[in-house]
Parts: structure tokens; C-alpha cells; sequence
């Protein structure tokens, strides 16, 4: 709704203004009435109306005065003069100062009704353009740092994030990833709570986008002010992550300064969370050096390790091994073009395997696409999901005809698999001991008893997820999880995404 305010010293003037029309149905709501210039003034001021209905002539300060003071310190107020036929010339002056209307004693019905009107019309069309330019800087915005984070050190991207930003190159930040992927309102209501927190002087948020799976901000401080510690930035965002949910992480990179900086420090930003670098609060991963990921072995032999990981049917010996060798290629200057061609010859090697298999060639097809993310993050999340499923289903192939036990319980499983199903019942249902059963199951599915439950019901979970319109917990609990957080978990670890991110792919 709208504010509108009255000023006249004639009581019954102010009784009318209230009285003779419906406000609300023009969608204003009374805000206040004051009798002379002065209260006007400073009523104004605390209550900030759309629309100031005054009289010309007033006590203390005339209705002139009135408009000429408050259109210096409220240029966005409108007025509409209440004026007698002697005041005319007065009126003629006060046009001047962008009086909306001039309205004559005594009042029609009408014509203040057209009046009003008219002054709403112009106060909803300014604010549309006001939010339509506000929206659009925001993506000017959004833009310049997502093209400077993806290196695109330009001369227009320069003198656009100083322009926009005020971000030079004496600019000291740093650069904070968010995991998991939220989405942009989401995004937007936690920069409001961190700027809440923010007690630093000239410290400043900068949101930023890249693509559709990235999200963070800048944490800008002015040249005058310079405390970007970790240890600050740690207790700043640990309160925020208190209250805000612990599922929700951060990495930070180092401290840089200016533009020119910001492709480097986005991967400092990813490297911190690769690594989860350790710091004394959960969920904070702060940037250390590179010599802080020395000890983790280096990309030579890593492919033997992978390929026996998937040869053994292990899924988390296989993310191990991914891990490690996406944290040894972010440590090196390599090109995209080369990564791209280590990680298919990887994928190759795993092909053969499922060739022999019979597998079909739809498998060539999904895998060897030609485009490689920037991101080397989601690159690995992408990778680690293809070879997962491909550990699947070898597992799968290698048990077909071997044990018609085990298949019959695959099956039995597939068909149970919202039930509270263990491992000790299954083995009941076919009469055989627990732990035989547990040893038979994971020889020929290559996966233990849980694990392959957990594949089946995220299987049919990502399924829901593609096809019906589902709460998350709804997700949960008709594919067999009573605890959605086990659900998230669980589904995030076979697939790389979150439920939520999956549905919107």
C-alpha cells in the first residue's frame, strides 16, 4: 500500500480529507495529519509518505515553504495543493517545484479521486522501472564477476566491476565458494544475513554466479581497511553457519587484491574444497598454500588405482582414488584440452570392461562428450558419477548365472526395497545363514548387502525425482528412508548431486 499525509489547519478540512474518498480502494493508507508546516515537516520524516495533501496557507510554515523544504530532503514525495481561488498565484509558484496537482476549495469528489489516481499511476510506474533498472544491474553485475572469475581479463570487464562495484585494483578479498549448490533467492537472503554480521568498516558483499552450479560471494575490504584474517572470516562465518544450518559449507580462498586476481583466487576457492582443507570450525575450508596438499599422491599411477578400484566393485575406493587425482590436476598449470584427454583415456579404459560385458553403446556416447567444464569441481563430480555407475553395473554383469540365490535376492530386494529390509532377513526368507549369505551377495554383486540397497532405492529415487512433482522427504520415504538427512546423504554419494540439484537437471 501506498502512504498519504495531510497538512491544513482547519480541522474539518482534515476530517473531509480522510472521509471523502476510499484510500484503500485507491490503494493508499493514511499515515498521518498534522495542522501546521513544521509538524508536517517533521511527520515526513518518520513516516516517509508517498502523497502529501497540503493546504497553501499554514501556520509556522506555509504550504510553499512546506513543498520547497521537503522536495530537498525527499525528492520522491509528490504533492498535491488544497488551495482557495485567492491563493492562485501562490499556487502558480509551487508548480515550480513539481507540485502534482492543484485541486480549488472546496473539494469535488471527483476531481480529488482523479488526482490521486493519477499521482498512484506515476508512483507504480517509477517504482517498476526503478526495480526493472535494479535487477538489471544486478546481472551486469553478476556478469562482469563471472566472466573475471572465468579469467576473461578484459578491459571492459575491468572498468565495469569499478564502475558497478567499486572494485579496483586496490581492492584487498577473498573468495568464498558455497557447497551445496543453493538456489539465487536463497543465495541472496544468506548475503543479507552475513552483511547483518559484518562489522568490519568498508567491508563489502559481492554475489556472484558462474554457470548454474557455482555460487559465493566476494569479501571486499576498502584499501584503508585491511582485516580479511582467517581468523576474522572464520568467526564471522561460523556464526552465520550456526544459525543458518550445518549443512551448508564454506571455502574460502586466500587473500588477493584487484580484478586481475579473481581467476586465480576461484581456484584457490575450489581447491580448498577438494581438499577440505582442515580448520578449527566444521564446515570452513580456508585456502593453506599448495604446500598444504604435498602429501597427497600425484596423478602418476593413479589410473592403475582407479581401474583396480573398479575391478574390486568398490565404490568408495573408487571416489578415493578419483578424489586424489582431481586434487593433483588442480595442482597443475595443464590446459582443459589435457585434462579432458587424461580423464577419457581413464573412461576408455573402463569401457573396455563393460565391452566385455556386452555392454551397448550408448555408454560411448554419454561418456566421451567433447565439452569440459571449466569448474574442474564439477568436472570431478561428473567423472566420479560416470565411473560409479559403471562399477555398478559390471558388478551387476559379473553375478548374471553365477548364484541363483543371490539373484533371487537381488530381485526380492528390488521389489522390497521400501520395506525396513536387513540383511539378516533376507537371509531368513532364504534360509540361509546371515554372514554366508553376506559373503555369496557381495562375491557375486560385487557390492555388500546395504550398499546395493542403497544403489536400488536411489535408483527409483532419481527416478521420482524425474517424473512427479515430490517433496524431498516424500522422495525419502517412499523409496525406504525413515530419515531424510540419510536420504540426502546417501543419494549425494552415489550420483555426486544433491536431490534437489538432480530434479533441476
Amino acid at each position: 500500500m501506498l502512504r498519504v499525509m495531510f497538512a491544513d489547519d482547519e480541522p474539518y478540512m482534515l476530517e473531509g480529507l480522510r472521509t471523502m474518498i476510499d484510500w484503500n480502494k485507491l490503494g493508499f493508507v493514511v499515515c498521518g495529519e498534522a495542522s501546521d508546516g513544521e509538524d508536517a515537516l517533521a511527520l515526513m520524516a518518520s513516516t516517509l509518505p508517498h502523497l502529501v495533501l497540503t493546504d497553501v496557507r499554514m501556520p509556522v510554515i506555509d504550504g510553499l515553504e512546506l513543498i520547497e523544504q521537503a522536495s530537498s530532503l525527499h525528492p520522491e514525495i509528490k504533492f498535491i495543493i488544497l488551495s482557495g481561488y485567492a491563493d492562485f498565484e501562490y499556487a502558480k509558484t509551487a508548480m515550480r517545484h513539481g507540485v502534482a496537482n492543484y485541486l480549488m476549495k472546496p473539494l469535488m469528489e471527483a476531481e480529488l479521486v482523479a488526482a490521486v489516481e493519477a499521482v498512484a499511476v506515476t508512483i507504480l510506474e517509477r517504482r517498476a522501472n526503478s526495480q526493472f533498472e535494479s535487477a538489471a544491474l544486478d546481472c551486469l553485475r553478476l556478469e562482469t564477476i563471472s566472466k573475471l572469475l572465468q579469467g576473461e581479463i578484459r578491459q571492459k570487464w575491468i572498468e565495469q566491476a569499478n564502475t558497478l562495484m567499486d572494485f579496483h585494483e586496490r581492492s584487498n578479498f577473498r573468495c568464498i565458494l558455497l557447497e551445496p549448490d543453493i538456489q539465487h533467492h536463497v543465495q541472496a537472503d544468506l548475503m543479507q544475513v552475513i552483511a547483518d554480521r559484518i562489522k568490519l568498516t568498508q567491508t563489502t558483499l559481492l554475489p556472484f554466479g558462474v554457470g548454474k552450479e557455482r555460487h559465493g560471494f566476494l569479501l571486499v575490504s576498502g584499501t584503508e581497511e585491511r582485516d580479511l584474517s582467517p581468523a576474522k572470516i572464520t568467526e564471522l562465518i561460523a556464526s552465520v553457519r550456526n544459525n543458518w544450518g550445518s549443512a551448508l559449507s564454506f571455502s574460502i580462498s586466500g587473500e588477493h587484491k584487484g580484478p586481475h586476481a579473481l581467476k586465480e583466487a576461484f581456484r584457490e576457492g575450489l581447491l580448498a574444497e577438494m581438499c577440505k582443507f582442515p580448520s578449527r570450525t566444521e564446515g570452513i575450508y580456508i585456502y593453506q598454500g599448495e604446500r598444504s596438499a604435498e602429501t597427497l599422491p600425484a596423478f602418476v599411477g593413479v589410473t592403475e588405482s582407479i581401474l583396480d578400484a573398479v575391478g574390486s566393485g568398490c565404490p568408495e575406493t573408487v571416489r578415493t582414488h578419483v578424489h586424489h587425482l582431481f586434487i593433483a590436476l588442480s595442482r597443475q598449470s595443464v590446459s582443459e584440452s589435457w585434462v579432458s584427454a587424461y580423464v577419457d583415456n581413464i573412461k576408455l579404459e573402463i569401457y573396455k570392461s563393460i565391452t566385455q560385458f556386452g555392454g551397448d553403446p550408448n555408454w560411448a556416447s554419454n561418456w566421451f562428450v567433447p565439452t569440459v567444464p571449466m569448474d574442474i569441481g564439477l568436472l570431478e563430480r561428473k567423472v566420479t558419477q560416470e565411473i560409479l555407475q559403471a562399477v555398478e553395473w559390471i558388478g551387476q554383469k559379473k553375478g548374471v548365472g553365477q548364484d541363483e540365490v543371490v539373484s533371487a535376492a537381488g530381485e526380492y530386494i528390488k521389489l522390497h526395497y521400501r520395506e525396513k529390509l536387513q540383511l539378516q532377513v533376507v537371509a531368513e526368507h532364504f534360509k540361509l545363514n546371515a554372514a554366508y549369505f553376506g559373503q555369496r551377495f557381495k562375491k557375486q554383486v560385487g557390492l555388500t548387502f546395504n550398499e546395493y540397497l542403497h544403489v536400488v532405492r536411489i535408483d527409483e529415487a532419481k527416478k521420482l525425482l524425474r517424473r512427479e512433482e515430490l517433496k524431498i522427504s516424500d522422495v525419502a520415504d517412499r523409496v525406504g528412508y525413515s530419515d531424510s538427512e540419510q536420504f540426502v546423504t546417501k543419494f549425494k554419494a552415489l550420483t555426486g548431486l544433491l536431490p534437489s540439484a538432480y530434479k533441476k537437471g
